[in-house]
C-alpha cells in the first residue's frame, strides 16, 4: 500500500512538471534556433541560406549598431545613478514613521505599475512644441525647449523612466533598511554618532547588497530599453537603442539572420558586464559591519 502511494505521488509530481520541462526546452530550443539563424540569410519568405560569420562582420561595420549602443550606454549612465540616489534619498523618507505614510508608499510606487504606452502618450503631450512643460516655461516668462528634437530627446526619454522607476528602486530599498538591525544604531548612539555618521558607516554599507541587486538588474533593463523609445522616438536616430535596432531588423527589413546575430552580440555584452559586476562585487558589497 505504501508503495503504490508513492508511485502515485511521483506520477503525479512528473504530470505536475511536465509544463516546467516543455518550457525549459523550448527555451533552450529557441535560443539554439537563434544562435544558428545568426549566421544565416533569412527574409521568412525565402529558405534560409547558409552564409557562416557575415553578419557578424557586417555588424562591425555597421555604423547603426555602433550609434544604437553608444545610445544605450548614454542612457544607461544618464539613469543608473540617478535612479540608485535619488531612490535612496526616496526610500530614507518613506522609512519614516509618520501618519498616512502608506499612502506616499503607494504613490510613489505607482508610476511603475502604469502602462508604458499611457505613460508614453502623457509625456509625449508633455514634451510637446505647445506641451504643459512649454506652457508652464512661458509661464515663467521662459523660452520653449524643443524636448524631443536631436540633442534632448534621449535625455527627455530618461527623465521620463527616472520617473516611471524611482519608486520600485525606493521600495526595494525601504526593504533593505527596514532589514537593518536596529542594534547599531543603538551603539552608535551610545558612543555619540550623529546621524550623517549614522547614516554613512551604518546604514550606506548594509544596503549594498540591495544596491548591487538594483545595479544589476536595471543595467540589465536599461540594455533591453525598447517600449519607451519606440513610442517616442527622436529624429536622425537619436534615441535608436540596440534593441530597438533589433526590431527594426527583424520586423521592418525582415533581415532574421542579421537580426539574430545582433541579439547575441548583446547577449554577450550584458554576460560581461554582468560576470564582471559579480567579481567587483566582493570589493564593495557588505553583508555585515
Amino acid at each position: 500500500m505504501h508503495k503504490k502511494r508513492m508511485s502515485s505521488d511521483a506520477l503525479w509530481a512528473f504530470i505536475l512538471l511536465i509544463p516546467l520541462f516543455v518550457g525549459i526546452g523550448l527555451v533552450y530550443y529557441s535560443a539554439l534556433f537563434g544562435f544558428t539563424m545568426s549566421f544565416t540569410s533569412w527574409d521568412i519568405v525565402r529558405k534560409a541560406e547558409w552564409i557562416g560569420i557575415s553578419n557578424y562582420r557586417t555588424l562591425i561595420e555597421d555604423d547603426l549598431v555602433w550609434k544604437a549602443m553608444s545610445n544605450t550606454l548614454i542612457f544607461l549612465v544618464i539613469t543608473i545613478p540617478a535612479k540608485i540616489i535619488l531612490g535612496f534619498l526616496l526610500a530614507v523618507l518613506l522609512n519614516q514613521k509618520l501618519r498616512g505614510i502608506q499612502f506616499f508608499r503607494l504613490t510613489y510606487f505607482f508610476p511603475t505599475a502604469c502602462s508604458v504606452v499611457a505613460i508614453a502618450l502623457v509625456w509625449g503631450y508633455m514634451y510637446g512644441a505647445d506641451g504643459f512643460l512649454n506652457q508652464m516655461l512661458q509661464g515663467l516668462g521662459l523660452s520653449k525647449v524643443y524636448w524631443m528634437d536631436e540633442n534632448h530627446a534621449m535625455s527627455s526619454i530618461a527623465i521620463m523612466t527616472l520617473w516611471v522607476g524611482m519608486g520600485y528602486i525606493a521600495l526595494l530599498f525601504l526593504a533593505g533598511l527596514q532589514n537593518v538591525p536596529t542594534d547599531y544604531y543603538e551603539a552608535s548612539r551610545v558612543d555619540g554618532a550623529s546621524k550623517f555618521q549614522q547614516m554613512w558607516k551604518i546604514t550606506i554599507p548594509l544596503v549594498t547588497p540591495t544596491t548591487f541587486f538594483i545595479l544589476v538588474t536595471q543595467i540589465i533593463t536599461a540594455f533591453q530599453m525598447f517600449g519607451e523609445v519606440y513610442l517616442l522616438s527622436g529624429p536622425a536616430n537619436s534615441t535608436l537603442t540596440i534593441v530597438q535596432y533589433i526590431f527594426k531588423e527583424a520586423f521592418q527589413g525582415f533581415r532574421m539572420g542579421y537580426a539574430s546575430a545582433l541579439s547575441y552580440i548583446l547577449i554577450v555584452v550584458i554576460l560581461i558586464v554582468t560576470v564582471v559586476q559579480l567579481k567587483v562585487q566582493k570589493r564593495w558589497v557588505h553583508y555585515d559591519l
